[in-house]
């Protein structure tokens, strides 16, 4: 079945190599909030609710940390330990738990893994930073959102102190994941502003995919306090103001998410959809320039783009933004699948048989090479064939 509507980009975990810095003297747009109604008493929980533990948690984590035999070893690697035994039982939900539920249940989605991660580390003084990974994508729909979303991995730093003031150290940390992969897409390191941000947005999000627009706009407010430029907030506040019908107001956090992001390839391409409804050819010819030009820090921005320009029948379009994608993650061979099937359809076979060699040389699995192997003899063959004298 062929997806008709337009595709808007909400991405749930998006933006995480330096330190992303906080921002503090930007000015966010000032929109009106009439088109929401009051948020209540428990609809934005207050962040310390995120990394509260009970007593017993807190003792039994301490018991472990303060034992003996351990004190040999940094705090960051004798909580890396204690995790370690924790999460040979974890079970991966897409829930957004707290600290509290995420270590009686040993469950949740990353984000759950890392608000648990940051809880145990505040008990003893250890520092954490934040990274977001972007894996292999897997399309996934809801309605009119197509739905991304990053995983988000947690590093404990050794408490260490330089040996000279003349010389910048790199810190000592360990990896807190429970499923890397030497293939994912590293982010940006970031602070806990952000990844608070980021636990606000899921739960927007959450409101979002369950039609509750009200709680997901105040909870996306929230979300911005914490960081005024996280670009998935930007993006789903222009979702938003897009529903209510308020262009204008969506046009303006677009504007703002544009220059302050660091993800500016899903803000363009959900502003491009406003552009198009206010009919500003100036605004849509900037914008279409803007994504062939700008870099994103997630690549598998470019193949949500693809799809939904290939959807449209852009199909150059779609060559362009498969090109960029594999510009940064040339190992994605299904991109390079889709890009062979492009130029089949120009009748551009040279072009078809590089992308399939460049997918079967990433192309890992027999099932995969074989079946790369059987499509390049067919386009040989369509070669050869269109070759022939008649």
């Amino acid at each position: 079945m062929k997806l008709s509507f337009p595709l808007l980009l909400l991405l749930l975990l998006l933006q995480a190599c330096s330190q992303t810095p906080s921002v503090v003297d930007i000015a966010p747009p000032q929109t009106p909030t009439h088109y929401f109604a009051a948020a209540e008493e428990d609809t934005v929980p207050d962040i310390g609710v995120f990394y509260q533990l009970t007593h017993e948690q807190q003792q039994h984590f301490l018991q472990f940390y303060q034992q003996d035999e351990l004190q040999h070893l940094p705090g960051n690697k004798r909580l890396e330990m204690y995790l370690q035994n924790k999460l040979g039982n974890f079970n991966y939900e897409g829930k957004n738990n707290n600290a509290s539920v995420t270590m009686a249940q040993m469950s949740g989605n990353c984000m759950s893994l890392a608000v648990l991660t940051t809880a145990l580390a505040r008990l003893v003084n250890i520092e954490v930073g934040y990274r977001a990974t972007y894996a292999e994508p897997m399309l996934n729909f809801s309605g009119d959102l197509f739905i991304s979303s990053a995983h988000v991995r947690s590093y404990l730093f050794e408490q260490t102190k330089p040996e000279s003031d003349d010389w910048v150290l790199q810190r000592a940390a360990v990896a807190i994941d429970y499923f890397p992969n030497s293939l994912d897409r590293l982010g940006a390191m970031f602070d806990e502003d952000r990844f608070a941000a980021m636990m606000y947005n899921n739960l927007a999000a959450d409101a979002l995919l369950q039609g509750d627009n009200n709680k997901a706009f105040w909870l996306t407010q929230a979300a911005l306090k914490q960081d005024p430029s996280y670009s998935a907030s930007i993006n789903m506040l222009g979702i938003l103001y897009r529903r209510a019908g308020d262009l204008l107001s969506a046009q303006q956090w677009y504007e703002y998410g544009l220059k302050h992001s660091i993800n500016p390839a899903a803000i363009a391409s959900n502003y491009l959809l406003v552009a198009k409804e206010l009919k500003d050819q100036k605004v849509i010819q900037r914008l279409n320039q803007s994504l062939l030009l700008t870099n994103d820090d997630n690549p598998y921005n470019w193949f949500y783009l693809a799809y939904q320009a290939e959807q449209q029948q852009d199909h150059n379009t779609a060559i362009q933004y498969y090109q960029k994608l594999l510009e940064q993650a040339p190992y994605l061979h299904k991109a390079n699948l889709a890009l062979a099937k492009l130029y089949l359809q120009q009748n551009n076979t040279e072009a078809a048989s590089r992308a399939l060699h460049q997918a079967l040389r990433y192309s890992y699995e027999a099932d995969n090479s074989a079946m790369y192997q059987a499509k390049l003899q067919a386009v040989s063959e369509m070669a050869t064939s269109s070759a022939l004298p008649e």
